[in-house]
């Protein structure tokens, strides 16, 4: 079949292969699709849909320059074919003039009641963009990675990179108020699309404050999503790392998001996103969703969450909608070690029904509670296929670089020598210790749960006496679960 008589929308599926997964192949997909757009007057039309798709507000690009953002604005062909709108946070020291983002019509707005920027280049030009790329259906807001907490500071050297919870905050009344206004400004004669899906990288865990959740502005905004991408950070202090894990956000947040922030939204979400900075769901703090229920909730995608309990999974199994899930670096914890010194204080929020204790001295450790947990993904694979009847697509992820959050829609389905992990609080910067990616073997300190004698504890109980590996010991039970999986998923498509 000659080129011009394929359909233009097969074309148009044709010209997308053209963007490329990884990111560092990204500048040479924009180059494909930009010579795309010379071949012809249809061409240029479906390549522009995939080259202005996404639209970045970012102030401080990592050259130094930042980018006119009014021409952007008033271009016909972005007008017409943006959909989603990525607005990037300015950090706390990070100032800047009108005329570095470009003029923009109407000028600078006032401030609003609702306490945003209203006359800074920033308001500006996040009301801009919302207001003037009227096909908009996602928009995301990227926060730093590094945030700080409300506990006491000693030992942080803050960067320029570093947002305050104050500052986040404020961040989002402004994306929030230009939204409101989008909503407000809703015509007949020439309506904008509604803005469905909310993604929010690097969100701070720490509660939203009342007055903020309670507000008309929060409710108005939150009222017309359906989709929510959460990708959750946590306080770290890169030149310690001290005592990071005993922020006391790390044992507050993930029931807050589980009891507070996801219930009333439940009701109306058809995708969700909950992704970890740190690994979630065991401890210090326990997500287990009980109490959770998404009646029209067909995506699921969990990134970097851990299963502790035969039980922990359950919620997800309750979600009979789902027809995707996503497990993107998920784990099954197989061995913990908690030092008694933090016991005291976590123990109220880990429940340890399930666990074995192993007794003072096993793995060569002193001072600590030591446990096990002997689940399997062979069991929560059969899980899956058997108590989800409307799955169609299985995905499951552990690359040992970088998690899946800005590609979760391109992720594959793999049995990974990393799907099992151990906790050890006792080592930083993470105590997170994850498998080797190429034959699962693992490290908890000496590896041997015997008993050690005392006399070759603390300095020794890193030295490996044993191999330790749950990918291996379960490898036939898991391998046959995931393959009946798959054939499942593949069956019912």
């Amino acid at each position: 079949m000659p080129i011009r008589d394929i359909p233009p929308e097969v074309l148009g599926l044709i010209l997308g292969q053209l963007l490329e997964d990884d990111d560092e192949e990204l500048p040479i997909a924009l180059a494909h699709l930009r010579n795309a757009r010379l071949v012809c007057r249809q061409w240029d039309r479906l390549a522009a849909a995939h080259l202005f798709r996404t639209v970045v507000l970012d102030l401080a690009p990592e050259d130094g320059i930042a980018r006119p953002w009014g021409p952007m604005l008033n271009n016909p062909t972005i007008q017409r074919v943006a959909r989603d709108l990525v607005i990037c946070s300015p950090t706390d020291e990070q100032e800047y003039e009108i005329n570095e983002i470009g003029h923009v019509e109407d000028g600078a707005a006032e401030d609003d009641d609702d306490g945003t920027l209203g006359s800074s280049p920033f308001s500006v030009a996040v009301n801009a963009g919302v207001a003037k790329l009227p096909n908009l259906k996602a928009l995301h807001i990227r926060f730093s990675e590094q945030c700080i907490g409300d506990r006491e500071t000693d030992g942080w050297e803050e960067d320029e990179d570093t947002e305050s919870i104050a500052h986040r905050l404020q961040t989002l009344k402004t994306v929030f108020g230009a939204m409101l206004k989008r909503h407000a400004a809703v015509s007949e004669d020439n309506p904008p699309s509604t803005i469905r899906s909310l993604t929010l990288k690097n969100l701070q865990n720490v509660a939203f404050p009342p007055e903020f959740t309670s507000s008309d502005l929060y409710k108005d905004v939150m009222n017309h999503i359906t989709e929510l991408h959460l990708r959750i950070a946590h306080e770290y202090n890169q030149y310690g790392p001290d005592h990071d894990l005993d922020r006391i956000e790390r044992q507050t947040y993930e029931p807050y998001l589980q009891k507070e922030l996801l219930p009333p939204l439940a009701h109306q979400l058809r995708s969700l996103t909950l992704s970890f900075g740190e690994c979630g769901g065991v401890t210090p703090a326990h997500f287990d969703g009980k109490g959770l229920v998404f009646p029209h909730l067909r995506t699921l995608t969990l990134g970097e969450f851990v299963i502790g309990h035969h039980d922990q999974f359950d919620w997800v199994l309750a979600q009979k909608s789902l027809e995707t899930l996503r497990l993107d670096r998920c784990f099954i914890a197989s061995y913990l070690r908690v030092r008694d010194d933090q016991w005291d204080e976590w123990r109220p929020h880990i429940p340890t029904h399930d666990w074995h204790l192993y007794p003072e001295g096993s793995f060569g450790f002193e001072g600590a509670r030591i446990f096990g947990f002997s689940g399997t993904w062979e069991a929560v694979y059969d899980r899956i296929r058997q108590e989800l009847p409307n799955l169609r697509e299985f995905c499951s992820a552990h690359d040992p670089y970088r998690n899946s959050f800005d590609r979760r829609e391109s992720m594959g389905a793999s049995l990974s020598m990393l799907r099992y992990i151990v906790f050890d609080s006792g080592l930083c910067p993470s105590p997170w210790i994850e498998a080797s990616e190429y034959d699962g073997e693992m490290e908890f300190g000496n590896n041997n749960p015997a008993v050690c004698a005392r006399d070759v504890r603390g300095a020794r109980r890193y030295g490996k006496q044993q191999s330790l590996n749950r990918a291996k010991e379960t490898k036939l039970g898991d391998a046959r679960a995931f393959g009946d999986l798959l054939r499942a998923v593949w069956e019912r498509q």
